[in-house]
């Protein structure tokens, strides 16, 4: 038994309705994947910025001890800083850490070791660098003609470069060099027994504020304790500001638009007259809003989706990344990120959402309005298209 492919007429329809006015709907897809474009962007490169940073924030340290004098800050001495974070109950594992920002071939880098500052997650299946050896963010390594890196001003040192830093490690190893304790405390300038702060470990993280008070007390200096989930909700708060601004910004395009698209669907002056043929032929009212939103949908559907695949391929490409971080963060992040996904599904549905279901309302409320009336009415309200 023979089987007639299956199509849809109302589709069938919709797509005549469509290429009978090529301008019109070439027009409302336009803005329709400009608005998406748009609002995706800046909301998934902030959704993307705030993962990224959790991520990296969540692998450091609990609590972060600096010494401060008048000048600012201070080295600590780390046996004596370790000794006295060690008697406070809860504080686990004090370790001393080595970073201080530098004077780089094209400006200031900052230089670590690996105590304490380097995850192991992100040192896993890097080369350990030996004195007079670096490891090198992909900022850094791009800029550089060769393999050697000189650093420092006043002790100057020169380094051979031997790996460089994941790509997705970018957000925070972007200008970072990893080098051995002793070439750092060359380049900053500290003694044997320094270091630039101490990172320490709870034994239960809900007491990061209750234990400060005492830690703090313990040492016979000033110091300035920072906790994760501080930094964690200034990391959150900068990246949820960056994608506000970005659309703030963007506000005034997202309006032109919005007009654009409304007056073309709602514009039903030219469309009286075909509705009330239809009408007289037997099409009924719902048949006609079937009709609407099977157009709106042919046009729409594709203009969402390649808003939100740009959008995508803008925040995630690498290539492209920098360019999206570049104009949404006025030039704060020049590199190109290879940021994290997670969450991003979620932020292209209620974008899809946020335009889509509204645009098919509109549809759907104009048609019901314009296709309500008797057939003479409508052939006689508006000139024929």
């Amino acid at each position: 038994m023979m089987h007639k492919p299956g199509y849809s007429p109302m589709a069938i329809w919709a797509a005549r309705e469509v290429l009978r006015h090529p301008c019109r709907s070439t027009l409302l897809f336009a803005c329709l994947a400009s608005l998406v474009f748009v609002a995706a962007t800046a909301l998934l490169f902030s959704q993307a910025l705030d993962a990224t940073w959790a991520r990296l924030v969540n692998q450091a340290p609990d609590l972060v001890v600096r010494r401060i004098d008048a000048g600012g800050w201070a080295p600590i001495p780390a046996r004596t800083a370790v000794a006295l974070s060690s008697k406070i109950p809860g504080a686990l594992d004090p370790t001393p850490r080595l970073w201080g920002v530098v004077t780089g071939p094209q400006g200031p880098v900052t230089v670590v070791a690996t105590d304490g500052i380097i995850p192991e997650n992100v040192r896993q299946g890097l080369k350990v660098p030996a004195n007079g050896q670096a490891v090198v963010g992909r900022g850094i390594a791009r800029r550089l003609s060769g393999s050697r890196l000189n650093l420092g001003s006043r002790s100057p040192v020169t380094l051979d470069v031997i790996d460089t830093f994941p790509a997705d490690t970018g957000l925070a190893t972007h200008d970072l060099v990893w080098t051995t304790p002793e070439d750092a405390r060359h380049l900053l300038g500290l003694a044997p027994d320094q270091a630039s702060d101490l990172a320490v470990h709870l034994f239960r993280r809900e007491e990061e504020q209750a234990i400060q008070a005492d830690l703090a007390a313990a040492f016979p200096w000033p110091v300035r304790i920072t906790d994760r989930s501080t930094s964690a909700l200034r990391h959150h708060t900068r990246a949820v500001r960056t994608g506000g601004i970005a659309v703030v910004a963007g506000i005034p395009a997202l309006l032109a638009m919005l007009l654009i698209i409304t007056g073309t669907i709602v514009d039903t002056t030219g469309l009286q007259s075909h509705w009330g043929l239809l009408k007289s032929m037997g099409w009924t009212t719902a048949d006609i809003v079937r009709l609407q939103i099977t157009k709106a949908t042919l046009v729409g559907g594709p203009a969402v989706v390649l808003g939100l695949g740009s959008a995508y391929a803008a925040v995630f490409y690498p290539p492209a990344a920098g360019v999206t971080a570049f104009w949404i963060t006025g030039g704060q992040h020049l590199p190109a990120l290879t940021l994290s996904d997670t969450g991003a599904p979620l932020v292209m549905l209620e974008i899809a959402a946020m335009v889509g279901l509204p645009f098919l309302a509109t549809v759907f409320l104009t048609c019901l309005r314009g296709a309500a009336g008797a057939p003479w009415t409508m052939l006689q309200a508006a000139p024929w298209d």
